[in-house]
């Protein structure tokens, strides 16, 4: 019963998510979505309440699937370093896949609604929250190793997801003839010489 549950619900959430994805929230009907899932439309208030549930729904569907993955970097038997470098990579594939999820975690787009931020405050931002913690944990384990200056690991891991969002938002050409330095490269070796003479590694 669990499982049928669960696999309706999730069909639910994927119809929702291309239909959000192609024409934005203020344009999509629940009709709409229950229609893409194969559902009667009361089924899908069976699952979520309204609209604003099922943004929320979304949103919470995309970050666990970002938090399962951050576990399996964390686990690797990897650098610090590498560890953020992975993780970096892999969220940028997950997004690439789907150029729509940007669009639909703008928080811009959610402070539109109101209705939507409170809920999004109330049920998301805890998620968020463990997806910077863990990202914390490896600039401490960096630090603990040497890899990385002592810094807050903290302040360093909303960097970081800063960072991972400038970088996907960052689609304008570079008017220099030499190729663009990443957003990542820039939070890893900062913007003073000093910093880029510290990351490079020391001669043996």
């Amino acid at each position: 019963m669990k499982e049928q549950y669960a696999a309706k619900r999730l069909a639910i959430l994927r119809a929702a998510f291309a239909i959000v994805t192609e024409k934005g929230y203020f344009e999509t009907t629940v009709d709409e979505v229950a229609r893409r899932a194969g559902v009667a439309k009361g089924t899908v208030y069976l699952y979520f309440r309204d609209k604003p549930a099922i943004y929320i729904g979304l949103v919470d569907w995309l970050i666990e699937q970002a938090l399962a993955v951050t576990a399996d970097v964390v686990s690797r038997p990897v650098s610090p370093r590498r560890k953020l470098e992975d993780l970096f990579a892999a969220w940028a594939t997950g997004l690439m896949a789907n150029p729509g999820v940007m669009a639909l975690l703008s928080v811009e787009s959610m402070h539109q609604h109101n209705q939507v931020m409170k809920r999004f405050k109330k049920h998301v931002l805890p998620h968020i929250t463990e997806m910077q913690d863990a990202v914390a944990g490896i600039v401490r384990q960096g630090i603990e190793q040497g890899e990385f200056r002592s810094v807050d690991p903290q302040a360093a891991a909303a960097m970081y997801l800063s960072a991972f969002r400038a970088e996907m938002l960052a689609t304008r050409p570079t008017a220099s003839p030499r190729p663009r330095e990443s957003i990542k490269e820039l939070f890893f070796c900062g913007i003073l010489a000093q910093s880029r003479d510290r990351a490079k590694p020391k001669a043996r």
